[in-house]
């Protein structure tokens, strides 16, 4: 049987700090919360393998980021305790839960209410302080979320994007971020989006890549 608590310790020091992650509070989090917890049953044994795992089904089947690039994904957004971040995509919550626990005011959104309500149970047993927001069918890159309030410090994206996530710039608060994977076809590299003035621009954090989100794919151009 595998220890989880030793797997999660060498997930952390042999994965996510050779990934050049040094962040206390995001290491601190990745060593406390439980990846076996918001896994699909099948996949606990390997819960914290350098690997994408999948959870849902169909139309609602999400690719969990690999531990390491989610952790340097979220050390490049520079999340400060306090701060609001909103979730996106993050399947049964996993993500979410890592947020909270470097002290961000979190809420979490999910497009299929199936994985909302998985989510949401998976939240509350692993004791997170998570906001579950309303299944979204509608959540897209062009679209955004549908969500009320003032605004983000952090937007989290997980998985890869073929065009610009301009849906998700009005829930930026000014010097908020915006982290995602984009995908242009030949190369894939994780962008981080900086509010500043009311303008959105990207910056280039690391290379990587990652399954492309439903709703996140680019359109196909008309061809005579």
């Amino acid at each position: 049987m595998v220890d989880m608590s030793t797997a999660r310790r060498v997930m952390v020091d042999n994965q996510i700090r050779t990934f050049d992650v040094t962040d206390r509070e995001v290491l601190a989090a990745f060593d406390v919360v439980p990846r076996d917890a918001f896994v699909a049953p099948g996949d606990k044994a390997i819960a914290y393998a350098d690997r994408v795992l999948s959870v849902g089904e169909g139309n609602a089947r999400r690719a969990m980021l690999p531990p390491l690039i989610l952790a340097r994904l979220i050390q490049a957004l520079q999340p400060v305790a306090g701060e609001r971040a909103l979730d996106v995509a993050g399947g049964l919550g996993y993500s979410a839960a890592i947020l909270a626990a470097i002290g961000l005011d979190t809420t979490a959104v999910e497009a299929d209410a199936g994985l909302t309500e998985g989510a949401r149970a998976a939240l509350v047993a692993a004791g997170a302080k998570v906001t579950m927001a309303a299944a979204q069918p509608g959540l897209s890159a062009n679209a955004g979320a549908n969500l009320p309030g003032e605004g983000f410090d952090i937007i989290l994206i997980n998985g890869a994007t073929e065009c610009e996530p301009k849906g998700f710039f009005p829930l930026l608060k000014e010097n908020g971020r915006l982290g995602v994977l984009f995908s242009d076809g030949r190369s894939a590299r994780a962008l981080v989006y900086v509010k500043a003035n009311g303008n959105v621009s990207p910056r280039r954090a690391f290379d990587a890549q990652a399954p492309v989100l439903p709703g996140f794919a680019k359109e196909a151009g008309f061809v005579f």
